[in-house]
């Protein structure tokens, strides 16, 4: 974005990142699947994680590869903070209220 104009590089960006959150417990029959209260229940399981983008400054860390581990540490942070289980326990809720198709 700096390279495009100087005047990005004081502006914050953010990325949103899907997530799949689905537990892989082994290979599982349908059926077995398809139970109410099984361990590893039917379809996918996913959450939205925010993440703000790493911004800089100067021309010397402009580097893509130190931007993707930057980002990579912000997503690592992030994926362990509460915001994170509230975002996937409220889209299950509104799945749950108004269908699977609101829910993609």
């Amino acid at each position: 974005m700096q390279e495009i104009s100087y005047k990005s590089s004081e502006s914050q960006s953010t990325a949103l990142v899907l997530l799949n959150t689905r537990m892989i417990s082994g290979y599982k029959s349908i059926e077995e699947m398809l139970k109410p209260n099984s361990k590893a229940p039917w379809g996918n399981r996913s959450t939205f994680l925010h993440v703000p983008m790493p911004n800089f400054k100067d021309h010397k860390s402009s580097n893509p590869l130190e931007f993707v581990w930057t980002a990579s540490k912000i997503i690592k942070k992030k994926k362990s903070s509460l915001g994170f289980y509230l975002t996937g326990t409220l889209l299950e809720i509104v799945k749950k209220l108004r269908g699977p198709e609101v829910h993609t």
